[in-house]
């Protein structure tokens, strides 16, 4: 198995559990708060360490005890953090309401992930060289981003793209993706295109494909993943669980399904497995403490089809 290089963002969660969201202009009382180390880069790397992968972080981080933190974290999952920078910006923290439903709705303040320039993508060259496979978010800002996707192309890493939070990407740059991975509302805001029914979705992708995405991966919920690229059109089932957060479940399915693919498995099993670790993160609370190792990804799967 190839190491999987994920260039992205740390993020401190706190996290409030209510009954019910607020209307606009409404006060209500929570029922607790949690703070919770969490990001979509970070998040995505611990799940695939977890999962047995060699990975290796890339992002920034403040000088302060949320910083310090993440770095014990990355120490405890034995996670590569050579090319994870320190600024004077504080940490990333988000802002996150959990209702009784298990619906999440998110603010992030992205601090020092937005800290990560031009020049930091150039200083991780030495990161991404030799990866099997290159894992990004739309956490830092768009231009760094996009000159990631142009370094990982030009040392040949093909690049893994989960668009979120979602923004209108060009064809420059979705032509150097190999594998999109967007939840159906960031593939209808990618595309312009309703995704409403399988229908509409498998066209919204096939949009995407026209623009030189390799193969488009989208999650849908407890329903399992959409699959389409230039073989296949497929919807892979879910694993039905009870949900306790659904914080960090697409991206343990990020870092599942690129655990996977360096691994070399078909696309259709590596989506049925990362199916199963984006369920069992559901059933516990938080971003990172919710992220399932192996063993406990092959018991659910020997339990429901064995």
């Amino acid at each position: 198995m190839k190491k999987i290089t994920v260039i992205g963002s740390f993020v401190m969660d706190m996290v409030a559990r209510i009954a019910q969201f607020p209307r606009e202009g409404q006060t209500i009382l929570g029922k607790s708060l949690g703070i919770f180390p969490g990001g979509k880069g970070v998040n995505q790397c611990v799940a695939a360490a977890r999962l047995g992968a060699e990975t290796e972080m890339v992002g920034m981080l403040g000088r302060d005890a949320n910083g310090e933190t993440f770095r014990r974290i990355l120490r405890e999952e034995n996670i590569r953090a050579d090319c994870v920078f320190s600024c004077d910006i504080p940490t990333a923290v988000a802002q996150i309401q959990i209702n009784d439903a298990g619906e999440n709705k998110i603010v992030v303040i992205p601090s020092a992930n937005y800290a990560f320039g031009t020049e930091d993508a150039e200083r991780a060259r030495s990161a991404i060289k030799g990866s099997g496979l290159a894992m990004l978010q739309l956490e830092m800002r768009p231009e760094v981003v996009y000159r990631l996707v142009d370094i990982c192309t030009e040392l040949g890493v093909p690049v893994m793209l989960n668009p979120a939070p979602a923004i209108p990407l060009g064809a420059e740059l979705l032509g150097k993706i190999s594998y999109l991975t967007p939840n159906e509302t960031e593939l209808e805001i990618l595309t312009g295109l309703p995704t409403g029914t399988k229908e509409e979705r498998f066209a919204a992708a096939d949009r995407l494909l026209e623009q030189g995405v390799g193969h488009v991966i989208a999650t849908l919920g407890s329903r399992g993943a959409m699959i389409a690229d230039g073989r296949m059109k497929k919807i892979v089932p879910g694993y039905p669980v009870s949900p306790v957060d659904t914080v960090a479940a697409g991206d343990s399915f990020n870092g599942a399904l690129a655990r996977c693919l360096a691994a070399g498995l078909e696309m259709e099993e590596s989506v049925r497995f990362a199916n199963a670790v984006g369920a069992l993160t559901v059933t516990k609370q938080g971003a990172i403490p919710s992220l399932p190792r192996l063993s406990e990804v092959e018991q659910f799967l020997s339990e429901r089809e064995g």
